[in-house]
């Protein structure tokens, strides 16, 4: 059962408790009470017919007293998972929703109860003007006029003007620069045509990359979609210099259509209105790209097309969203450890499957029938692989466009 404090204003940092809940999805998921676990996440929504941004809570939402530039609002969880840039109209704002607890003792002198949050999930004063966000590297990354401006995560709470970025490269970009290394001042800048990579002021080398459309990036491997293909690009740092080899991907489908997603050292990407994935990896040891795709002969063919495709901030299970309501869950390899068939959403089309991931937790939202479900797994440590529907939820709206859960992910778990 999910227990959430009614008398917090900010109710949807809820704790899971998740005490023996079985399923028909699953039905060897019993434990007790030596197993039970709580998560605390927080779920931020955006949506298509209304500026107000909101909470979510079981289906119900609670608005947020500042709302998005405009409706639809796309959202961009920090690598931290304690922020998210919202971006509506060429306008960005930031959402900090996820707060330490008070030393012990504050809640005592300011009035507080104990374990009571000072602070609410709440949009933050700063705001910017660009086109596109990305994170990089602790940062978010926005392009504005051809140029692209970078915040740190930490300094979001009292930044009051922007500085630094790629205005001084005299590079007219067309999408967002990504921070490859920010002790060398290492970026990679894209001007339509090809990826420039800079170190400061100095153009190091590029390779071609027309028209970018998405990346993902861990520490040593960025993958971008460009118009010829996806491009991997491998970044190696010896001790007086870093070197740079670029590869085209050879994928299933079109590699210039993929969607990239990233968490820890795994890349993932697929190919909207297709079965089409891949998964990627750099071998540490050899420094050669590990490539996993969906017509492998091990790999698990997906029998409808693809809607998302995602990775778990805890192990980076790869969670995948498709039509009529299937998720699954792989691993590295590209193996299928679990199928779910949501059965309220059997006839639904990707277009009204929305879905958010946490750790070793998805919540996944069809808009058709106006039903939630959050899926997740028990015992983690004896068995990770065991994801269910924990619980299904009415919704009390039928246009939820974006979806982000704040939740805290461990230094080592996202992105360097």
């Amino acid at each position: 059962m999910k227990v959430f404090n009614q008398n917090l204003l900010w109710v949807s940092i809820a704790t899971l408790a998740l005490t023996g809940c079985g399923s028909s999805d699953d039905s060897n998921n019993e434990i007790d009470d030596e197993h039970e676990h709580d998560h605390e996440i927080s779920i931020l929504v955006s949506q298509a017919n209304t500026s107000t941004l909101s909470l979510l809570e079981e289906g119900e939402l609670e608005a947020l007293d500042d709302a998005a530039a405009d409706n639809s609002a796309t959202l961009v969880l920090s690598q931290t998972g304690a922020y998210s840039a919202v971006l509506a109209s060429d306008t960005v704002n930031f959402v900090h929703g996820l707060h330490e607890d008070e030393e012990e003792g504050e809640h005592e002198e300011e009035g507080h109860e104990e374990g009571e949050h000072e602070e609410e999930a709440h949009v933050i004063d700063f705001s910017l003007t660009a086109s596109q966000v990305i994170t990089t590297n602790g940062h978010f990354s926005m392009l504005d006029s051809g140029s692209s401006v970078f915040v740190a995560y930490d300094d979001l709470e009292t930044i009051t003007d922007a500085s630094e970025g790629t205005s001084d490269l005299s590079v007219v970009e067309t999408y967002p620069a990504l921070i490859l290394d920010e002790e060398h001042d290492l970026k990679l800048l894209f001007d339509g045509v090809d990826a420039l990579l800079y170190e400061g002021t100095t153009e190091e080398t590029n390779f071609t990359c027309a028209n970018p459309s998405g990346h993902g990036q861990t520490g040593e491997l960025v993958v971008v979609a460009c118009e010829a293909g996806s491009v991997a690009l491998v970044i190696e740092e010896s001790e007086t210099e870093h070197t740079f080899t670029d590869s085209v991907l050879t994928l299933d489908g079109t590699g210039a259509n993929y969607q990239w997603r990233a968490k820890g050292g795994v890349i993932v990407g697929y190919e909207p209105s297709t079965s089409n994935y891949a998964i990627v990896e750099l071998d540490e040891t050899t420094g050669d790209i590990q490539l996993v795709t969906g017509s492998q002969d091990v790999t698990h063919d997906f029998s409808q097309n693809i809607c998302d495709l995602q990775l778990d901030s805890e192990s980076q299970d790869v969670l995948a969203l498709s039509e009529n309501g299937h998720f699954a869950v792989l691993n590295h390899e590209g193996e299928a450890l679990k199928n779910i068939v949501l059965d309220e959403s059997s006839a639904t089309e990707c277009g009204d499957l929305i879905m958010a991931v946490a750790a070793k937790t998805a919540i996944v939202v069809d808009n058709s029938v106006q039903q939630g479900y959050e899926i997740d797994v028990d015992d983690v440590e004896s068995n990770p692989s065991g994801y269910h529907v924990h619980e299904r939820f009415d919704l009390t709206v039928n246009d939820v466009h974006n979806m982000v859960i704040f939740h805290e992910i461990e230094e080592g778990e996202h992105e360097h």
